[in-house]
Order: C-alpha cells, then sequence, then structure tokens
C-alpha cells in the first residue's frame, strides 16, 4: 500500500464564512443539503444544472460577488470532492436569504415549493451539444474512469471505518471516562445556559482530490478556540461528550462531522459564546489555539500487548486513507479532462451576459 498521503488533515484559510455540505464517507457520498438549504429563513433557493467545466461554481461565486457589493452576507459552501469549487453559496441581508446550490449528480435536492420557493438554472443551454456529441466516446471514457476511481476509494474508506470501529473497541476498557466527562465539564462550567438548544451542521473538514482538507472557519470566527489532539480516537470521544453537554446546557451550536466517520463529532462553534473546539492532527493547526492534549484519558501503560495492535491499527488507517486519497487522484484527473471537453462547447461570452441580467433581476427584486 501507498503511504504517501498521511491521515492528519491539511488546514486551509479561506477567510470567508466557509463550509462543506458534502463529504466522501465510509457509506458513500454523504450529503448534508437538506440540513444547510431547507432552512426555513431561505426565502428563495436557485437549482444549477450543468455538466463539469460549465461555470456553475464561478456563477455562484460571481453572484455572491455582486452581492456582497450590494451589502448582501455570504456563506460559501465548498465542494467535498473538489475543494476549488462551490457546491453552494447563501446570501443574507436583514430578513432576506437567497440560497443558490449544484444540483447535478450526486447532488440530490428534493424541492419543497417548485416555482414558488425553488427554481432552476440551466447552464447547458449555454453549450454546443453537437460539439459534445462529437466527443461522445471520450466523454463516456473519463466518465467510467471517474465512477471506477469513486467505486473503489469509498471501499478503502469503509475499511478505514471497519479499522476505526475496530480500534475503538479495544481501547475502551483503557478509557478514563469518568476523567474525560469531569474535564468536559469544566470546560463547559462556565458557559451560561441557553433557552433552547439548537443544533447546524456546518461541516469544516473533507476527504477528496485536493486530500484531506480541513478549513480553519471555527477558528477565525471564534473569541477562543481550543484544539483537541486525536490521539488514538480519545479526541472524538471528548468532542461527543462536549457536544451533548451543549445540549444539555441548551446552547446554539455549530457542529461539524468527520468527513469519512459521519457519527464522529470532529468540530464544535458555540455561538452564544463564540468558542470553538476542533480535533487537530500532528501539526498544530493554529498558533492561537488552546491545546488539549487527551492522552492522560488513556490507560497506556496498563494496556501491555494490546499496544502494538492499536497501533498497528493506527498505520492501517493512514496506509487506507492514503489508498482513497490515490484513487480520489485518478478521479481528479478524469474529472478535469471531463472539465476541459464541456468547456470547449460553451459559450461563456453568452453566459456572463447572462449572469450580469441575472444579479440585476434577483438583487433589483430584493429591493437593494
Amino acid at each position: 500500500m501507498s503511504h504517501k498521503h498521511k491521515k492528519s488533515p491539511q488546514f486551509r484559510s479561506t477567510k470567508e464564512d466557509a463550509f462543506f455540505a458534502a463529504s466522501n464517507s465510509e457509506r458513500g457520498f454523504c450529503s448534508y443539503y437538506s440540513d444547510c438549504f431547507d432552512n426555513r429563513e431561505i426565502n428563495r433557493v436557485f437549482v444549477i444544472k450543468g455538466g463539469p467545466g460549465t461555470g456553475k461554481s464561478r456563477f455562484m461565486r460571481e453572484v455572491g460577488e455582486n452581492a456582497a457589493a450590494r451589502g448582501w452576507e455570504r456563506r460559501m459552501i465548498y465542494c467535498s470532492s473538489d475543494s476549488d469549487s462551490l457546491d453552494g453559496i447563501i446570501l443574507r441581508r436583514g430578513e432576506t436569504s437567497i440560497a443558490l446550490l449544484d444540483g447535478t449528480a450526486p447532488h440530490t435536492y428534493e424541492p419543497k415549493s417548485p416555482g414558488v420557493r425553488e427554481e432552476w438554472i440551466n447552464l447547458g443551454d449555454f453549450w454546443n451539444a453537437s460539439a459534445l456529441r462529437e466527443r461522445a466516446d471520450e466523454i463516456s471514457v473519463y466518465q467510467q474512469e471517474k465512477q471506477k476511481g469513486y467505486r473503489v476509494a469509498y471501499r478503502y474508506l469503509s475499511a478505514y471505518g471497519s479499522v476505526y470501529r475496530s480500534r475503538r473497541e479495544k481501547l475502551e476498557p483503557y478509557l478514563r471516562r469518568k476523567a474525560l466527562e469531569a474535564y468536559a465539564k469544566r470546560l463547559m462550567r462556565k458557559i451560561p445556559d441557553g433557552a433552547r438548544f439548537e443544533s447546524e451542521t456546518a461541516l469544516i473538514g473533507s476527504v477528496g482530490m485536493q486530500g484531506n482538507i480541513r478549513l480553519d472557519t471555527y477558528f477565525a470566527e471564534s473569541d477562543c478556540c481550543y484544539e483537541i489532539e486525536d490521539c488514538k480516537g480519545v479526541g472524538a470521544e471528548l468532542m461527543a461528550e462536549l457536544y451533548r453537554l451543549a445540549a444539555e446546557k441548551r446552547l446554539r451550536v455549530r457542529v461539524s462531522r468527520d468527513p469519512i466517520l459521519p457519527d464522529l463529532v470532529d468540530g464544535l462553534f458555540l455561538c452564544e459564546s463564540r468558542i470553538a473546539f476542533v480535533l487537530g492532527g500532528e501539526v498544530r493547526a493554529q498558533e492561537k489555539a488552546r491545546r488539549i492534549f487527551v492522552r492522560r484519558f488513556l490507560k497506556i501503560s496498563e494496556m501491555g500487548d494490546l499496544r502494538e495492535s492499536v497501533n498497528f491499527d493506527g498505520r492501517m488507517l493512514d496506509a487506507l486513507l492514503g489508498e482513497a486519497l490515490e484513487q480520489l487522484q485518478k478521479v481528479r484527473h478524469a474529472h478535469f479532462e471531463l472539465e476541459k471537453i464541456y468547456s470547449s462547447a460553451m459559450d461563456f461570452a453568452e453566459k456572463e451576459k447572462f449572469t450580469k441580467k441575472f444579479c440585476n433581476r434577483l438583487f433589483d427584486l430584493q429591493n437593494p
């Protein structure tokens, strides 16, 4: 197996209110679209259709820039497979909120009030279909290459989940759970209780074509931030307890789910107190963050020969993730070749005219 890719995430600063709304996980493609875009505060939703390379991400970014120039706030939803591209954008000003999202496979979004709340934008209106038909065989080859890459990557990620749970079972008898729970209570002790528990899903991690990425959004937006060492999964146990206490204290939170293991919390942002907790890797992500070490909550000295088995599981997790990322590099190659083909068939000049008209019409209707 290849060991070029490490388990530790690469932290990325976007200087934006930025998250992911899906992930490549042990269960396959895992979507949180409904959590992000079915919010009752969102008045209008525009679902964008079009093939790779048709400019969906650029269209959303240009609409967002136009909105920002008119005083709107932006939340950027990045693509879990290609973290340089957008899956969606949420615009807010006053009581009005508008969302634009990528509605192509594998994303699924079921409209609640078609034509009333949701509308469709088809960027395929700007491509030359006959030019694409001439390259149908090439397109088919790259589509199959892409599908195969994802299929194999998901097998590795599924195996990753199995090994992770096996290690967790081995370690459970050696976890100082009461001490961990007491420590979590001390961390949350001075935070005032809230009126009602509200949990908003906002992922900061992705495993995709760009690697194992973590956004620094929770750190950047916090007044106080903690980076938790994830020693053999013990950091995830502490995160789970912090999330449970947040619910008990009726706090409003943003929660990030582990991209591979959706049942695990890897980030928590307490909205009222603006305190953030994020699982870190081997390399410190933020100098300003307070580092929490969790090895003390594991009875390592009592584990005996089991230590080698647990360490082997850790090496397996690194290797499985590395192999999944290798397959996603093959997906990347096919994806960008498809983008080149579709881009060559696009009339971007007409698309840009449409974008300007769309922005003028949209924001004029919102009484700028």
